[in-house]
């Protein structure tokens, strides 16, 4: 019977006491249990919906996941060894550890990819290359909203359409709820105004964060919880708005990236209409407009009065400075300048504005930009004078006023900066007369 009992496993009694292994291990039972609390404590934050934040506030974190990937290697192979050899039950303490730690595993891997596709394209890295983008990504400081020196082609805040149509449908089925809560007539148009007026603001309110920005390099959206988000326009492969938002949402993917939605916001059907203008082949923004324009350019809005028997009207475009010449385009024949430049359909460009067209065009090369100028004059959908023809200069309230040969007159509005642009060119102009 004694022998019997010596030949199975060993019993719990007569195993090595806590301590004793900890000392037999040397150290490897600690790296488990530093490496299971790190691995533990990063799946908890790329949970997280806030994770990017997390992250930016310890990328510590990363780093240390990341150095202890070699040591936890040859503690988990020490340890297990040992527990084979010693035939130690599940119930044991190390037995839960390395299980704990081989079930974090697969989920931090797979958090850690799809977490690092916000940034960049899946790649065929090992999980201690995935931490280490990661952790570069979340050092990296330059995903902000655009600065002073970087232009912003286009931008736009929170769109209250929204909560325009959530306080349209709560009033529309009002009624019912406000019977049953015994209201009686007054109270219920009271408290139906309050809504009307109460849930579009609380929905600005909620979302009062959510902006995009579009730049000559990279479109940049800001959500509503405040994430920054960036997609290089070089990689933008796919943008398209959302069915189900209509013109308040924008789905955009980066070549090889998950899709993301930009939504929310207000001008996102002139965003739609700059990106597929940047994707006709016959303009090429994609290859060549990577800044804004160093050469001597001045644009702003501006109106041409012409009279008409007793009546003078009104024609709204775009103000063209180079030096030596003006050119005027005007809002009316954005059409007919969308053919003549690319022979293209304006349906697929819906939302698009003469002043959006013209600040994609200045990111073209100099010669190419005055190639397009060219184009437009000879067919009547612009006006070209040289400044020897025209009599022209700012007014004493900051408007540019030009008198054309016909006696018809233009008025600019430049802002401060366009007026900065705009000393530049008359200067060249006049050192080249």
């Amino acid at each position: 019977m004694s022998s019997r009992a010596s030949s199975g496993p060993t019993p719990a009694s007569t195993l090595s006491s806590p301590t004793d292994v900890r000392v037999q291990l040397e150290g490897a039972w600690e790296v488990l249990e530093q490496a299971h609390a790190h691995k533990a404590a990063l799946l908890k934050r790329l949970d997280s919906f806030r994770w990017r934040k997390h992250l930016q506030r310890d990328p510590e974190l990363l780093r240390r996941v990341r150095e202890l990937e070699a040591p936890l290697a040859r503690a988990l192979e020490r340890v297990e060894n040992r527990l084979r050899q010693e035939s130690w039950p599940d119930s044991h303490p190390l037995h839960r550890l390395t299980r704990q730690l081989r079930g974090l595993e697969a989920p931090l891997e797979r958090r850690v990819r799809q977490r690092l596709a916000f940034w960049e394209p899946e790649g065929a890295w090992s999980f201690a290359e995935g931490l280490t983008r990661m952790e570069a990504r979340a050092r990296d400081s330059d995903l902000q909203v655009p600065g002073e020196p970087e232009p912003v082609l286009l931008t736009g805040g929170v769109d209250y359409t929204a909560g325009n149509l959530l306080a349209f449908l709560a009033i529309s089925f009002w009624g019912l709820p406000a019977s049953r809560l015994g209201l009686d007539r007054i109270e219920t148009m009271v408290s139906g105004a309050c809504m009307i007026l109460g849930i579009p603001v609380l929905v600005g309110f909620l979302r009062r964060r959510a902006r995009f920005w579009l730049t000559p390099r990279r479109l940049v959206w800001r959500t509503s919880r405040g994430q920054v988000k960036e997609l290089a326009l070089d990689s933008l492969r796919y943008a398209t708005t959302n069915p189900l938002l209509a013109k308040n949402g924008l789905v955009v993917r980066r070549e090889g990236g998950p899709r993301a939605l930009v939504a929310g916001m207000d001008k996102l059907q002139a965003l739609t209409a700059v990106l597929a203008l940047r994707e006709l082949p016959s303009l090429a923004l994609r290859e060549q407009a990577l800044s804004a324009p160093t050469y001597p350019l001045a644009m702003f809005p501006a109106l041409r009065g012409e009279k008409t028997g007793w009546l003078k009207r009104l024609h709204s475009g775009v103000l063209v400075m180079r030096p030596g010449q003006l050119v005027f385009l005007e809002d009316r024949h954005l059409w007919n300048i969308m053919r003549v430049l690319f022979r293209e359909s304006p349906d697929d460009l819906y939302g698009l504005t003469l002043s959006m067209l013209l600040e994609q065009l200045q990111l073209l090369p100099e010669a190419e930009f005055d190639r397009c100028l060219e184009r437009l004059t000879p067919t009547g959908s612009g006006y070209r004078w040289s400044f020897s023809e025209v009599t022209h200069g700012l007014t004493a309230d900051d408007k540019y006023r030009v008198v054309l040969p016909d006696g018809a007159e233009l008025t600019g509005l430049p802002d401060a900066t366009q007026q900065a642009a705009l000393s530049r060119v008359l200067q060249l102009g006049r050192a080249r007369t």
